[in-house]
Formats: structure tokens, sequence, C-alpha cells
């Protein structure tokens, strides 16, 4: 497996996947947490020390949860549901203050067990940390959940009335987000949170939360517009028209990065060098470095990972800006 496929893997459990995730977490937390839940049963009063000790007792269960790989020979997806994980890990401080309200978790309300309460708690917690990783926020992913449904269900009419899935880049055109809007008018004209939306806005959370609409404009196709002697993104067009826009926020994403780093993703993914990687039977690097900076193969796939994830993030919050 590729790191570039390792980190889609990753990503697919903190989106398409994440309740997978969240109840595994949940499951693991809970289990570790007998002595969290003996330190809050039957308790109306929190004084500092008493605080003190639940915080301390939460660092422990998450250490043990989720803290430590879950296994010596982890295969690679058991690895990516890990670092899934570890992304959304829970914040002490912010649980404690979960438990201090909630009566249930205390053995408060005896038609609840405390353990029953407490998965509660850590599913609603770990749904605004898997927010907050993917740049959502609570209502951006209720609108989000709407809108996907909407477009599976015009998916699901397509492949009955074909006999075969919609071509690639369907669900990332104006024509389906049209649809959705036409079929929202028909069924939800007065929700509250769809019912107003326009194309343009349905657009946009495609954009950025659609894994088919974000593999459209990855750098791999973004690459693909780009030629040589043409400034990049003027080429042969390979989005869907709607979506072309991201190009240009894209571009200015790549020019915010560290210089090393837009170096390794003009190298990786535009054929421009001024990196070249050293490989191990070229430990002088020879007149191939001449005149570029020389780097590992190591420090090279760090730097190119580490620039696809800042190229998220900033493309994720420049799309959000556009939508406003």
């Amino acid at each position: 497996m590729t790191e570039f496929e390792y980190d889609r893997l990753v990503e697919m459990y903190l989106t398409g996947w994440w309740t997978r995730t969240r109840d595994v977490v949940t499951h693991r937390f809970v289990l570790c947490a007998d002595r969290l839940l003996e330190l809050v049963d039957r308790v109306n009063e929190f004084d500092e020390e008493l605080i003190h000790r639940i915080d301390a007792e939460i660092a422990r269960v998450i250490t043990q949860a989720i803290g430590r790989p879950w296994g010596t020979h982890m295969t690679p997806r058991q690895r990516a549901l890990w670092d899934a994980a570890q992304a959304v890990c829970p914040e002490r401080d912010k649980l404690v203050q979960l438990i201090k309200k909630d009566k249930a978790v205390r053995g408060l309300l005896p038609h609840v067990t405390r353990e029953q309460a407490l998965s509660q708690i850590l599913r609603m917690h770990l749904d605004a940390r898997h927010w907050e990783a993917t740049g959502f926020t609570q209502h951006e992913a209720r609108v989000w959940s709407k809108l996907r449904q909407f477009s599976e269900d015009l998916i699901r009419e397509y492949q009955a009335k074909h006999g075969r899935s919609p071509p690639r880049g369907y669900r990332c055109s104006p024509e389906h987000f049209k649809e959705i809007r036409v079929r929202i008018l028909r069924d939800e004209p007065e929700d509250q949170r769809v019912g107003k939306i326009k194309p343009g806005t349905i657009e946009v959370y495609f954009g950025r939360f659609c894994d088919e609409c974000r593999d459209l404009v990855s750098l791999e196709n973004a690459s693909e517009t780009s030629h040589h002697g043409e400034a990049w993104g003027n080429g042969v067009m390979v989005l869907p028209p709607t979506l072309t826009k991201a190009l240009p926020l894209l571009r200015k994403c790549i020019d915010r990065l560290d210089e090393r780093m837009r170096d390794v993703i003009h190298v990786a993914y535009f054929e421009e060098s001024k990196v070249v990687m050293l490989r191990p039977e070229q430990p002088d690097g020879g007149a191939e470095c001449r005149g570029r900076e020389a780097l590992s193969e190591g420090e090279f796939e760090r730097l190119r990972k580490e620039a696809l994830r800042q190229l998220r993030k900033c493309l994720d919050l420049r799309m959000s800006e556009e939508s406003r």
C-alpha cells in the first residue's frame, strides 16, 4: 500500500466510515472506564481535588483505549483506524464538564446505566471532534447529511432507470446539483436547513465534503491540467465546470506553503524540479542534484505528506469562505 493510499484510508475512517471509528473508540473507552465511573458515582458536588482526579483518570483511560497501538502486528486497515482515532482523541477538560452536567453517568437516573450514559456522552463528544477534524461545523454536518441523502436517492433512481451507475463526475455536476434543488423543493421546501439552499451552495458542500468531488480537485488532477510553458490550470480541463473554482484556490494554498514543501509538491505533481530525491545508490547526488536541494526519500515523503495535510485544510477553509 502506498503512502497516498494509506492516507486515503485514514480519511475514509474519518468520513464515510466514521460511525465505525466512533463506535470502536467508544467501546474501548467504556471498557477501561470502571475506575472513572466509580469516582463519579452518586456525586453531586465537585471540588477541585475531585475534578483533578477525574481529569487524571480520563487521561489514563485515553492512554489505555487509544493512546497505544492496538496490537504488535496491525493490518493497514487496523493502523489506519487507530490513526483516525488519534485525530479525534477526546479532550479531557470537555469530558470533565460533560460528566459534571450529566446525572445519568453519575448513577442518579435509575432507568439508565452509567455505561450507557458514558457511551452517549462520548459519542456526542467524538462527533464534535470529528467535525473539527474534517472541517465541519455542527450545522454544516447536518446540512451535508441532508444533501447526501438526496444525492443517494437520485443516484439510486438513475441506476433503476438506466440499469447502470451514472458516469464518473455526475455526482459533482451542475445537473446533479440542480436535481437535488428540485427534489428539495418537491419534498422538503420548509426544511430549516436546506429548504432555501441554492445550487451554488450545494456545489460548495459537495466540493468540500464529497470524496468523489474532492478527488476531482486533487493535486493529481490539477497536475493533468498543467502543460509545460503554460500557467497550470489553463490546459485541458478535467474538472466539472462548476468545480474549476477550486483550482485557483488550490494554487493560492500552494503558494502559502513553506518553500521546501512547495518545491516538493511541484516536483511530485507538476514535474517542476527544484528538489531531487536522493536515492541510497546516489550518496552524493551526482550531477542530477547540481543546483537543486537533495532530499532523502524519507524526508521527501515526510514533506509531501505534511504539505498535503496543510493543503487539505487550506482548501477546505477557502471553499468555506467562498460559500459565505
